[in-house]
């Protein structure tokens, strides 16, 4: 398989493609293509090498739970120092990319990665995840109009029995599935919102065709145990813990325009809270 070179790889790299990702490359080809590679004299070697070793695992070729080579192995292939490997791994163990172990059994390993999410961020999950992992996409499981219960009623200020679209999505950083989305709009506000393409940005669908995109947002962070159905969805186990996020997404005007309640895997993302004082 094609395992990039060091001199190309990569400030932002490219992962690597659905066929050579399905192909994991073992500790004995790794070092194959350690020393074969040419050194970037305009970049420091450690970061040619964290930036390499990144590329191998976004794209897959090096899977969660590949132990690399023992260091004075790897950089003997390296043709580099000991101290510049070391360098290199502590800049991806800081990322979360590898984990280390100490005794016997010790080394450095490849960790699944905890992509960050602000979730009081208003650019949205989609942009987050394209910024972090370079690959994110969204499956609508049901766009419908219904008549709005208790819940959704309160928290949209109507009636209860009002009308509101209800879009069931299911979000993927890369091809893991990472957030259940159920959200609620006025159709009142939203007329023809479900005929939409919902697979990207709802947000930019509610401010091009609407001018009505959340300006602000409260939330309502709760620790929760999936039932079967949603465990299939995210593809964990039944009573696996997860995140419950309520939010209510506000118009600049104050009006509520969104109220959506999402199960988010914490084994794949790390949420993030954001804020500022108040003057």
């Amino acid at each position: 398989m094609g395992v990039p070179e060091l001199g190309s790889a990569l400030t932002e790299y490219e992962p690597l493609s659905v066929e050579e990702s399905e192909c994991n490359i073992n500790t004995e080809d790794l070092l194959m293509h350690a020393s074969g590679l040419a050194h970037e004299p305009n970049l420091p070697a450690h970061q040619m090498i964290a930036q390499w070793l990144t590329g191998l695992i976004v794209g897959g070729a090096l899977s969660v739970g590949t132990k690399l080579p023992a260091e004075r192995q790897f950089a003997q292939a390296l043709g580099v120092s000991r101290m510049t490997l070391r360098q290199a791994l502590d800049a991806l163990q800081q990322e979360g990319r590898i984990e280390r172990a100490v005794g016997s059994r010790g080394g450095s390993f490849v960790a699944q990665l905890r992509v960050p999410v602000d979730i009081s961020n208003l650019m949205g999950l989609s942009a987050q995840l394209l910024k972090s992992v370079h690959s994110a996409s969204s499956r609508v499981v049901s766009a419908q109009t219904v008549p709005a219960d208790r819940t959704v009623a309160e928290a949209l200020h109507m009636p209860i029995g009002s009308p509101v679209h209800r879009i069931h999505r299911l979000r993927f950083a890369a091809t893991a599935p990472v957030v259940l989305e159920e959200s609620f709009f006025p159709a009142e506000l939203f007329p023809g919102l479900p005929e939409h393409d919902l697979t990207g940005s709802i947000y930019a669908v509610m401010g091009a065709e609407y001018d009505l995109a959340p300006f602000s947002s409260v939330e309502e962070l709760n620790p929760l145990i999936v039932g079967a159905e949603s465990a299939a969805f995210l593809e964990i186990g039944i009573a696996a813990a997860v995140l419950g996020v309520k939010r209510t997404g506000l118009a600049r005007d104050g009006r509520p325009v969104e109220y959506s309640e999402d199960l988010i895997r914490t084994d794949r993302l790390k949420i993030v809270v954001s804020g500022r004082l108040e003057e």
